[in-house]
């Protein structure tokens, strides 16, 4: 419960047992936390030292559920591009679409972080500690972004302009990033999704190998869900999709990881 700042347990028949402390701040979708293999908790974090109060830690939970461990979460630096609202309520910030910046994911079978700054087709792993392990890369062609692109973006914006936010169509970019998100599976593999025409906007998969090879691209008969986050797993995928009634079903898809390598490339670092 991040509005709360909590954390609620519950017995596997769905009783629920007891409450403890979070370290949250305001609500994240989707929920960037979870346990890895070791059974060890992770939640986000507001972190501290971010000048501009929205940046992220993750924090590690021991085995009563107390606080004890903060990950850095890789942040994207420079000025942030973004629309703001400021009331008496606080403050509300909505991103700037088309805008590059860093996604990240928690690996929780080792544990360790992906992240990718998506203006470049680029990719790090790192430990937790901060070590960089490797990094993934690949060519892409940028794609521009049209006056018909702007102006379904700030349709998709409403919810933010209905609440009194403006929207500044010179802050759009000119120019769309490289990747527009990213999974990681059971077993380490990356299945990007790169920036592609509308037709076949998250349609597309790049799979990347556990050592960041690159073995091919998947075409899906589908889009992937972005929220809630699709699940890949032992050769499959979990996602949501929605009919023309707009009813949702989630979808089980063997994906058929392919076994070419071309193009991409990935070179491992040492620690530091």
């Amino acid at each position: 419960d991040p509005a709360n700042n909590r954390i609620s347990v519950f017995d596997t028949a769905g009783t629920y047992v007891e409450g403890h402390r979070a370290l949250g701040g305001y609500v994240i979708t989707p929920w960037p936390g979870g346990f890895d293999d070791r059974g060890r908790f992770y939640n986000y974090g507001v972190d501290p030292a971010a000048s501009d109060g929205f940046g992220l830690v993750l924090v590690g939970y021991d085995e009563t559920l107390e606080p004890a461990d903060t990950i850095r979460i890789p942040q994207r630096t420079g000025e942030g591009n973004f629309f703001e609202l400021r009331s008496e309520r606080g403050r509300m910030r909505a991103g700037v679409p088309f805008s590059a910046g860093v996604t990240w994911r928690f690996v929780r079978c080792t544990p360790y972080i992906w992240f990718a700054h998506t203006g470049d087709y680029k990719l790090f792993q790192r430990t937790l500690e901060g070590d960089t392990l490797r990094v993934v890369s690949r060519e892409f062609e940028s794609l521009p972004v049209t006056g018909e692109d702007i102006d379904s973006a700030i349709v998709r914006l409403e919810w933010f302009t209905r609440q009194g936010g403006k929207i500044d169509r010179s802050k759009f970019p000119d120019n769309k990033p490289a990747i527009q998100n990213f999974y990681v599976d059971d077993v380490g593999r990356l299945f990007v999704v790169p920036v592609t025409t509308d037709e076949l906007s998250y349609r597309v998969l790049d799979v990347f190998d556990q050592a960041g090879r690159y073995l091919g691209r998947i075409d899906l008969p589908f889009n992937l869900s972005g929220n809630p986050r699709s699940i890949f797993r032992r050769g499959k995928l979990w996602t949501v999709i929605r009919d023309e009634l707009d009813v949702p079903y989630v979808v089980r898809a063997n994906l058929g990881i392919p076994g070419s390598t071309e193009r991409g490339r990935a070179r491992e670092l040492g620690g530091g």
